[in-house]
């Protein structure tokens, strides 16, 4: 026995104890990591260009800056073009990754280099490889082929990173789907595609849409990769963020930030529900 060991098992806590560790424990994660946030929500109301505590007053001054016609063009343009390739990386990897799912669920693969356990590692490897080294590696890739810091190269990297949302997420369901359904819908005289399109699509459908939420919570949230990739005309909005408080804290950026905080949560929230409806 080790001593480590011998230490644990001389030590002894009763569950009382132990219970009163453990919520102490997870109000201590709750705080550190929402009060961060709640500290950028405060002051986005600040009057002041400086944001100081205790503030002298509240002000929706700041979030004025994102309405026009006196909004700030940068951060504004910005966020629509983050909401754009949200929404194309959403698509995109919900295509790829609802027929990446049905190939590594429902195809039986004979070759032993394309089993389903190395094809399953290949497309969740963008969620275990470094994000540094994705961007450094897809960076590579677009100046060999010439479309470095192009909008659709930005959008082509962001469907990669998350592709494996949703092939977990379609995955999942399409392992617990009772195929009788099916074989049903094709005895009664039903072809594979309208099977699929009348009968398999409807009830994949929560998971595919719980999947490109994620998605477009990921590519909407990204930076690291984004950083990489991105040139003048196509940053998304993280990387204009990060342009503006290298040089001081702008207060408009966290009117932004709360902005993006409710948004990113309530998008969450809903692939949540949607997720626990798949489960169930």
């Amino acid at each position: 026995m080790n001593p480590l060991t011998a230490l644990l098992h001389r030590i002894e806590i009763s569950d009382r104890t132990a219970d009163r560790l453990l919520a102490g424990h997870t109000i201590l994660l709750f705080v550190f990591i929402y009060v961060p946030i709640l500290v950028v929500a405060l002051l986005s109301f600040t009057p002041q260009e400086v944001p100081t505590f205790p503030m002298p007053g509240i002000s929706l001054e700041w979030y004025g800056e994102l309405v026009p016609p006196n909004h700030n063009e940068q951060l504004v343009d910005a966020l629509f073009r983050s909401v754009a390739i949200g929404i194309l990386s959403a698509i995109g990897a919900g295509i790829v990754g609802t027929i990446a799912a049905f190939g590594l669920v429902r195809y039986e693969f004979e070759h032993r280099l394309l089993s389903r356990e190395t094809l399953n590692t290949v497309f969740l490897l963008p969620l275990v490889v470094p994000w540094i080294v994705t961007g450094i590696a897809v960076l590579t890739l677009y100046d060999m082929i010439g479309i470095r810091g192009t909008f659709f190269s930005v959008v082509l990297g962001h469907v990669l990173i998350t592709i494996p949302f949703v092939v977990i997420i379609v995955s999942s369901q399409l392992y617990g789907l009772d195929r009788s359904i099916e074989e049903a819908a094709k005895n009664l005289g039903a072809t594979e595609l309208r099977t699929f399109y009348e009968i398999t699509l409807p009830i994949l459908a929560p998971s595919i849409i719980a999947g490109m939420l994620f998605a477009f919570t990921i590519s909407f949230d990204n930076f690291t990769q984004t950083f990489f990739w991105a040139t003048t005309g196509t940053e998304t909005l993280p990387i204009v963020i990060y342009s503006m408080i290298r040089t001081g804290i702008d207060p408009s950026v966290n009117a932004i930030g709360t902005v993006i905080v409710l948004f990113s949560l309530s998008v969450a929230f809903l692939g949540e529900r949607l997720s626990k409806r798949i489960l169930e």
